[in-house]
């Protein structure tokens, strides 16, 4: 269950695209329903997470995102990050997410293929 601090909402594009827009902490609390949220793509498993709300990001969301990236890359999709703002930005790259998922400015950057 999401942690009281944390709201992830998700939405599907024309093309099929997931959005999961997550909005508040991304911890130990709300990492197990943002990878449900991402792994739950449909018809087409490929997903962008919309970080434009999110304040604060530790190694249980970080785990989580990667977890997703490995099962929809298994299942021949990909995920993408946008709008991370600096913080959680900061933390991916210091382990080196930005080298193994897509990091991208804007969610219009990230939709685009």
């Amino acid at each position: 269950m999401p942690s009281e601090r944390t709201q992830i909402r998700t939405s599907v594009t024309p093309r099929g695209i997931t959005v999961v827009a997550p909005a508040g902490e991304l911890d130990y609390n709300s990492a197990a329903a943002l990878e449900t949220a991402i792994t739950a793509a449909g018809r087409l498993p490929c997903v962008v997470v919309d970080f434009s709300h999110v304040t604060f990001t530790d190694s249980s969301g970080i785990t989580a995102l990667l977890r997703a990236n490995r099962n929809l890359q298994a299942a021949g999709g990909w995920l993408r990050l946008s709008s991370l703002p600096d913080s959680p930005l900061q933390a991916m790259e210091i382990v080196g997410v930005d080298h193994v998922i897509g990091i991208y400015p804007t969610l219009e950057a990230a939709l685009r293929t």
